[in-house]
């Protein structure tokens, strides 16, 4: 609700907030809103909490659709000058100012990617960001509908549609997964991350489609699976070994998304076991320091071990949470 508040006159809820009225009125963050609020309700069912956040998350959800698309497709971006002006943002008007927007710092995916200077855009169609963004459609129509919002909570339904429509044509067959588009050259990337993963969690992918992914890619252990999962990058991309933030760490918000995700199929192993191997990440560092790190070694399963990993950050609880979820909270009807 604090964040929300912070919403910006453009009507986005900025990447960061800090007193005195400082904000980032260039770029946002992941669309991720509606699912939390959503997730809250239905586990405490406090209607005031959904009138309450129903109308910045509106706006939000809109801002999305009016100033990051391009091409039919979704891409991270930022908005040039602004007033005011964060004195200490060195990023404003560049590629790295719109890959801060996703959270994923030093993404390998984002590696040479253009930066259309017009637009203020990442001239990448992104896998990820429009799997939250048709999941976040989803999650505030169901908001919408249990106000009775029926105008609104239709608008959100056929924006969902749309960008599921676009999200469709990234599909690769060959490689059996969505892959990210570069809109400058019409290639697409085979650069894999869990974000390829996130198709899962808006229910774009078609039962088969999902089966293909988690078989192919989730559980092959020459990417995704092993001890410790889910890696920030493959396994197999040359990023791997950095093990440094998002070139190839272990995040909560990641499992988090990608639990969610298959949540909506119809794979209870693979969901059980993925839950589980979550959970025993969380365990390694709580039982050896007492630490809820930011982020893990992929390779060691460790927080500890690199000093750009917070020992006493919120989301790596999500790592537990999949597990407690998965033993207290039936899934939704599968697909």
């Amino acid at each position: 609700m604090e964040i929300l508040r912070e919403e910006t006159p453009s009507g986005f809820v900025p990447n960061l907030a800090r007193p005195g009225g400082w904000k980032t009125f260039d770029h946002s963050e992941p669309p991720v809103g509606a699912i939390t609020v959503l997730g809250l309700y239905q586990q405490f069912h406090d209607r005031w909490f959904l009138q309450d956040t129903f109308e910045p998350l509106l706006s939000w959800n809109r801002w999305w659709d009016q100033h990051r698309q391009t091409q039919g497709y979704l891409a991270w971006g930022n908005d040039g000058p602004t007033d005011p002006t964060n004195l200490d943002d060195s990023f404003r008007e560049t590629g790295a100012g719109t890959i801060y927007e996703s959270g994923l710092d030093n993404s390998p995916m984002y590696d040479g990617a253009s930066y259309d200077a017009k637009l203020h855009l990442m001239e990448i169609a992104d896998v990820g960001l429009m799997s939250m963004y048709i999941a976040d459609c989803d999650a505030l129509a169901q908001i919408a509908a249990e106000l009775g919002r029926s105008a609104e909570a239709t608008e959100l339904r056929a924006r969902s549609d749309r960008y599921r429509a676009s999200l469709a044509t990234l599909w690769s067959e060959p490689d059996g997964i969505f892959l990210n588009k570069d809109l400058h050259t019409g290639q697409l990337s085979h650069r894999l991350s869990p974000t390829n993963l996130y198709p899962l969690l808006a229910r774009a992918a078609t039962p088969a489609q999902a089966q293909t992914m988690i078989q192919k890619h989730l559980l092959n252990t020459d990417e995704f699976w092993g001890q410790w999962v889910i890696p920030s990058i493959a396994r197999n991309d040359p990023a791997f070994s950095d093990q440094n933030y998002w070139r190839g760490r272990i995040w909560g918000p990641m499992n988090y998304l990608v639990y969610l995700g298959l949540r909506n199929y119809d794979d209870p192993e693979a969901r059980r076991d993925f839950a589980q191997k979550s959970y025993e990440l969380f365990l390694k560092e709580w039982k050896e320091n007492g630490h809820v790190h930011e982020n893990y070694n992929a390779k060691t399963g460790s927080g500890d071990d690199v000093r750009n990993s917070d020992r006493f950050y919120h989301w790596g609880a999500l790592l537990g949470y999949v597990e407690y979820m998965e033993q207290t909270q039936p899934p939704p009807p599968a697909r």
